[in-house]
């Protein structure tokens, strides 16, 4: 692969564009053209990127300009265009078909996109530009979540994709997933699953606290920064339904019908609440006259805004001190052990969390290190196979599986008795994922 020393980011003025251009520029040194539609959106990236990693040395490095006058010179004088624009397949399309007018020869292309399909997209371009083109997924915001994605497709040059892997991850310390051209690819594939059928249970348990019972049950106890809800919030609610509406549809796996976004979702979607990006969502914050603020949270019974609950389920409170205490193993004791309801919803969606993860590996992923990567460093939960090993290994994770009746997947049937199932360790600590608060 030829050295990449300038770049053109189109997008220039979205977070995950000017957080990527902060990376390009940061990390690797390079030349980045920042386009966007307005010369002043180019530049209002440029700020972005500068403040993402609190640096100003990146600017000289920063080219700014529009599609219109600066399009065709940027793309002729870059190594690799990097395309962030709207998940959708017309505005992605229309602009590969521009890019294929004015890229050189071995010009490295690639989207960044949630789950759009990269062989429909690669088929704007030429020979070699397909042979050139990936999916590079990079998660938001991507200084901090280290993760890529990095998608191939039919027509892509098998020795240049393993290379341009090594590219990002020595040149921009990513931590490289290398995933098929599957729906929503990894990542996504595994959370979306989790957090809309966590979302399908909020509804299910309504008149018992519904979105707010589901978050403090699967709360960071169990793995993860945030309740799957809460990151439902973070991510956006349409952000989610362009997501679980496309695995729906192309999907057809033992999960496909968790893939269904409830109607609530829409609802909430037609009114404009989605989330944190509109300040009301699933859960809105007020601030109070004395400064203080409160936070409230959608019921779905009524449609209405309630003061948080504060829970005090049992069994959480003891897994969260063996948290606390550095017992990880001892909290998933209590886990597998405590009685009543909440108890069954943490264990099946814990387990559900492991079978759907696994179920991927040789379909969407070649190992299941992949899988593990993917979800420790592009959602910050605890990978499946850790939770293997802390639910006492292979044998006693099968029964887990088996008692919370989700399907054990082959591989972990398969799977030695006698063999730590996670194999990363060296690279992610899971201990570390898992919140005592």
């Amino acid at each position: 692969m030829k050295e990449i020393k300038t770049v053109t980011i189109l997008g220039a003025n979205g977070s995950m564009g000017s957080g990527s251009a902060a990376i390009l520029a940061g990390f690797g040194g390079m030349k980045v053209y920042m386009l966007a539609r307005t010369l002043e959106k180019a530049k209002e990236g440029i700020t972005k990127a500068v403040k993402s990693i609190r640096s100003d040395v990146i600017i000289e490095q920063m080219i700014p300009g529009t599609y219109e006058s600066d399009l065709e010179v940027a793309i002729e004088n870059s190594d690799w265009v990097f395309e962030l624009l709207a998940e959708d397949y017309a505005v992605k399309e229309s602009m590969l078909q521009k890019i294929n007018k004015y890229k050189k020869p071995g010009t490295v292309v690639s989207t960044v996109s949630s789950g759009l399909s990269i062989s429909r997209l690669a088929a704007n371009l030429d020979e070699d530009g397909q042979k050139n083109y990936f999916g590079t997924h990079f998660f938001n915001p991507p200084y901090k979540l280290v993760l890529c994605e990095l998608v191939a497709h039919p027509g892509s040059d098998s020795v240049l994709f393993k290379e341009f892997g090594g590219f990002l991850e020595t040149k921009l310390r990513r931590v490289v997933v290398y995933t098929e051209d599957k729906p929503a690819f990894a990542g996504n594939r595994v959370g979306f699953q989790l957090m809309n059928e966590v979302a399908q249970y909020a509804k299910q348990y309504a008149d018992k606290g519904g979105i707010a019972l589901m978050d403090e049950i699967l709360s960071g106890y169990t793995g993860r920064a945030m309740g799957p809800l809460a990151t439902v919030n973070f991510v956006g609610l349409d952000v989610h339904k362009a997501i679980v509406d496309n695995l729906y549809e192309t999907t057809n796996d033992f999960a496909h019908e968790t893939f269904k976004m409830p109607e609530y979702f829409e609802e909430l979607i037609n009114a404009g609440s989605l989330g944190l990006k509109s300040k009301v969502g699933l859960y809105k914050i007020e601030k109070n006259a004395d400064g203080s603020k409160t936070k409230f949270v959608y019921n779905i019974e009524t449609r209405e805004y309630d003061i948080c609950p504060k829970f005090n389920i049992l069994f959480i409170q003891e897994a969260k001190a063996k948290i606390g205490d550095g017992d990880y193993q001892g909290a998933l004791d209590i886990i597998k052990n405590a009685e009543g309801f909440e108890a069954e919803l943490c264990r099946y969606f814990l387990a559900k969390y492991i079978s759907y993860s696994l179920s991927l590996v040789g379909e969407v992923v070649e190992t299941k290190e992949m899988i593990d990567m993917a979800m420790g460093f592009g959602f910050n939960w605890v990978p499946a196979s850790a939770l293997v090993d802390l639910l006492g290994g292979v044998a006693a994770a099968k029964e887990f599986l088996k008692a919370a009746t989700v399907e054990i997947p082959d591989l972990l049937e398969e799977a030695p008795l006698d063999q730590k199932f996670y194999q990363i360790n060296d690279i992610l600590d899971a201990r570390s994922l898992f919140r005592s608060k």
